[in-house]
């Protein structure tokens, strides 16, 4: 077996930073291998699809990355990556699952065309049914995820330069979600609970109940003053009669930092236990990680990384 089968490398995208996450199987058991990050010029928030031919861009990106496969001398075939919620377009749609597939798919086209009339078609589109059954037990809500064919051309451009095909692109919360299962099982087996992601000018909340993802939205803020107000009124409010019914009491938050004062903020809301995620919790690590201070402060910057990486190493094997 070549190294790129027993090995799967995640990449993410977020603020000005990429990070890097490496897992082999061993025995059938995940260890992480490698994991790193590294700025670059360029803001991974703003609309990617207006760069798909800029030639500045794709460099710039695309240099930087195989600054890391050269450092790393190892030879991957393709690599997984993970890119912000900014750039899709998330709704929830109520749905009748008794009207078929087909008219469910022209139900979900119409919505978006009513967001973008001029370019709808331009999307990729992907559904996801949460578990929010409705008493009449037909219909449900469905998460729609669109995203631009230009930002998707322009990501799979960077790689092609390194002359690395992408296998899996994935939305960073989602991913993050992939390793908080897969770390913290007993958390969300019977629990209602919350995964918050802290990113440059907005926050995703995704609520999963007794095991199923039940709920999404995010919030915006535009200045460094108004993070963790924008964060504490969201939370109240979905922690308020919205969701009451799920009885939350635990939050986890991953993202580009999660400053001490935001934790200590959230200690103050009246039942509410919150933590930072650690992407590598139940996953085997080199002795060099486990004593690398500063990565145990921030492996939460990780978790789109790794998880994108462990949904791409189980689809290998």
């Amino acid at each position: 077996m070549d190294k790129s089968a027993e090995r799967s490398l995640g990449v993410s995208f977020s603020s000005d930073r990429i990070s890097y996450t490496e897992l082999v199987l061993d025995s059938g058991i995940p260890v992480l291998e490698h994991v790193e990050s590294s700025c670059v010029d360029f803001d991974f928030e703003s609309d990617l699809s207006v760069y798909k031919s800029n030639q500045k861009a794709l460099a710039n990106i695309s240099d930087e990355i195989q600054k890391y496969f050269n450092k790393r001398n190892l030879n991957y075939s393709s690599v997984s990556l993970s890119i912000g919620t900014s750039q899709a377009f998330l709704i929830t749609l109520p749905v009748d699952l008794s009207e078929g597939r087909q008219s469910i798919n022209s139900k979900v086209y119409w919505e978006l065309s009513n967001y973008f009339p001029d370019n709808y078609n331009d999307f990729i589109v992907n559904t996801y049914r949460m578990n929010s059954v409705m008493p009449s037990g037909k219909t449900d809500d469905f998460l729609i995820i669109a995203v631009l064919k230009n930002t998707l051309e322009f990501v799979k451009r960077i790689f092609k330069l390194c002359s690395v095909d992408l296998s899996l692109v994935d939305i960073d919360h989602f991913s993050a979600e992939h390793i908080f299962r897969k770390n913290y099982p007993d958390e969300i087996s019977d629990e209602n609970v919350m995964l918050v992601g802290l990113k440059e000018g907005r926050i995703d909340y995704g609520l999963i109940s007794n095991g199923k993802y039940s709920n999404y939205s995010y919030s915006i803020y535009k200045s460094e003053p108004e993070f963790n107000l924008s964060l504490i009124r969201k939370l109240n409010s979905l922690l308020g009669e919205k969701l009451s019914k799920y009885n939350i009491h635990k939050i986890f938050l991953y993202g580009d930092r999660v400053p001490d004062e935001t934790v200590e903020s959230l200690k103050k809301i009246p039942g509410l236990y919150s933590s930072v995620l650690n992407p590598f919790e139940n996953i085997n690590a080199a002795s060099v990680f486990l004593k690398d201070e500063e990565l145990r402060k921030t492996s939460y910057r990780y978790a789109a990384s790794c998880g994108v990486a462990y949904r791409s190493l189980l689809a290998k094997n």
